[in-house]
């Protein structure tokens, strides 16, 4: 079995991002029915009219990545492959307008990890993946995803820093789920990768970011061509003191990357972008040009 370390980076890891993803994703697509407290990844979008029905982040030092469909060996079923892993566990369970279709599902969500340059690992559909009840109860604990063994589809892929499992099911009450793993083994890769793919990605809430990550994401885009911008916001008590907040957070971020040796243009702005902020004191964004 093989281990990968998880690396935390900053408390409100969670709450980065959620943000992100709501920073991203148009506000007329965001389900007005969705669990309170959910978004969607950054890394994997939702299919159109989708909506969250369940939501939880939290870390996982024994997380199972499935690489094979479910067998039985003396009489106990388990998947036929499978991989440890330690990182930031994801889980969002969608659940999918009437018309939608289980194959459609899965080249929608097959289609935008290839595109996005995702290895993809593992793949069944059908009886092949095996018994939907071990998917559901024993991978996933998530009841609502037991459905019927021949409209169901599994994926699981590697993406920069971090894998994905998709689990796609049709119910007998003919109610439609996806369902996403996505698990975090390497922080300052999955980052740097939202960077080239989106231009920016929150790397702090309501603090400083860790330095050394910074570091670490910063020589990463350096060696892909890019120089990358620490840009503050900050709400302050009126448009002055936001300038004058951004711009001490932005000197004791140049000073503690320099203790790093590590030079990384520091950008203060203040409250003028409000849909960044949105109820938060202060967003720390990475972002490049073009």
């Amino acid at each position: 079995m093989i281990k990968h370390v998880f690396t935390s980076f900053v408390p409100k890891t969670l709450i980065i991002r959620s943000l992100v993803a709501l920073c991203i994703l148009p506000l007329s697509l965001q389900a007005a029915t969705d669990v309170s407290g959910s978004s969607d990844d950054t890394s994997i979008d939702r299919f159109r009219g989708s909506w969250i029905v369940n939501y939880r982040q939290t870390p996982d030092d024994d997380y199972r990545l499935v690489l094979g469909g479910i067998e039985t060996v003396n009489g106990a079923e388990r998947p036929e492959r499978s991989q440890r892993l330690s990182g930031q566990l994801t889980r969002i369970t969608y659940q999918m307008p009437e018309t939608s279709r289980t194959r459609e599902l899965n080249r929608f969500f097959t289609d935008q990890l290839v595109g996005r340059g995702a290895e993809v690992l593992f793949a069944c559909s059908g009886r092949a993946c095996g018994s939907s009840t071990v998917w559901a109860n024993q991978i996933f604990n998530e009841s609502k995803l037991l459905g019927l063994v021949d409209s169901q589809y599994v994926i699981t892929a590697q993406l920069p820093g971090q894998y994905a499992v998709i689990y796609i099911v049709e119910r007998g009450n003919r109610r439609i789920y996806a369902h996403i793993d996505l698990i975090e083994t390497d922080s300052a890769a999955r980052i740097g990768a939202d960077v080239l793919e989106r231009k920016f990605a929150v790397v702090a809430v309501d603090q400083l970011p860790d330095v050394a990550l910074i570091a670490q994401i910063n020589q990463q885009l350096l060696q892909k061509g890019q120089q990358p911008t620490l840009v503050v916001h900050h709400q302050g008590s009126n448009l002055d003191d936001a300038l004058r907040q951004s711009q001490r957070f932005a000197e004791e971020l140049a000073l503690g990357l320099a203790e790093q040796n590590e030079v990384v243009p520091v950008a203060s702005v203040g409250a003028w972008v409000p849909s960044v902020l949105r109820e938060f004191q202060s967003v720390i964004m990475l972002v490049i040009g073009d």
